[in-house]
Formats: C-alpha cells, structure tokens, sequence
C-alpha cells in the first residue's frame, strides 16, 4: 500500500505488469494525467484513490472508463455502464482475447447451479466470479486447486467437529 505518502507521481508503476491491487489513497495525485500509466496494467483490477485532490464529482466514471479492467475503485464494487465507450471496447477485446475453456466458465453452469449461485451471492463471491472470466486455463485450475483444498479441509473441519460432539 502507498496510501498517505505524498505520493504525486505514479509512472514507475508502468514497471509493475503483474500488480493487480493498487492502494494510493490520501497522496497528491493532481489529475487524470497522473493515471495514464495505469493503462499499461493489464491485471490491475483494485484501484483505491479517494483522498487525492482529482477525486472530484465525476472522477469516478472517468477513472473507469480510462482503466476498464478494474472491478473496485474505492472500496466500491464496479457496476459496469454497459453503454460508456470503454466498457464495450474492453468486452470486444476480451470477447476476441478470451480462450475457449475460459470463455466457457459463464455458460457452464446448469440451471440448478445457477439458482444455487444466486442464493448465495455475497460480494466475494461475486468479486471472485467476476475475474474468472479473465483468467487463462492455467489459472483456472490454479483456482480449481486453491478450492479444492479448501474444500478438504472445510470437510474435515465438519468431520472432526462432529465426532468432538
């Protein structure tokens, strides 16, 4: 995190292609200019900026229009303007860019898991299924991993807690 350092400059960053959480909150960030930089993050998706003298009424848009992959500006989740030039850009690039299999995690999902999704929606899981869609197969079954394990372990959790009883 950098927040609260007097920051005023953010090109060094274009260095970091693999940042994907961005915490600059009360510096000294002047103007949009001072975001440009930030286009050459393709995984940046968590941006906090409130605080700095270009949080004026209307940044918000602007920010996301000028950084379309991220999902949280603020400590708020991105609700997409699905009309707004750069949210239709960003889904024709990533409609083209997206391989098969994971361009395939929305559809697959049946009707009954559908309906188990909605009822237990929260904001992590939907931050979660929000960025699967950008992951390649490698990562995908990274994640499938992750959860897998926490799954065991969750199960034995249970187990264990129930024969303790």
């Amino acid at each position: 995190t950098f927040s609260v350092n007097k920051i005023s400059a953010l090109n060094y960053l274009s260095f970091c292609p693999k940042l994907t959480e961005l915490y600059i909150r009360k510096n000294d960030l002047q103007s949009l200019e001072d975001l440009k930089c930030l286009q050459q993050l393709p995984n940046l998706r968590i941006l906090w900026l409130s605080d700095n003298p270009i949080c004026t009424d209307n940044y918000r848009q602007l920010v996301l229009d000028m950084l379309p992959g991220v999902v949280k500006l603020d400590n708020i989740a991105v609700t997409p303007n699905l009309n707004s030039p750069a949210s239709m850009e960003q889904r024709r690039k990533k409609k083209s860019q997206r391989p098969k299999s994971a361009a395939s995690v929305d559809s697959s999902f049946s009707d009954a898991e559908s309906i188990i999704r909605k009822s237990v929606e929260t904001p992590i899981i939907n931050a979660i299924t929000a960025l699967l869609p950008s992951l390649d197969v490698e990562g995908l079954y990274v994640v499938r991993g992750v959860i897998d394990k926490r799954i065991r372990n969750a199960e034995r959790s249970e187990r264990e807690s129930v024969s303790a009883s």
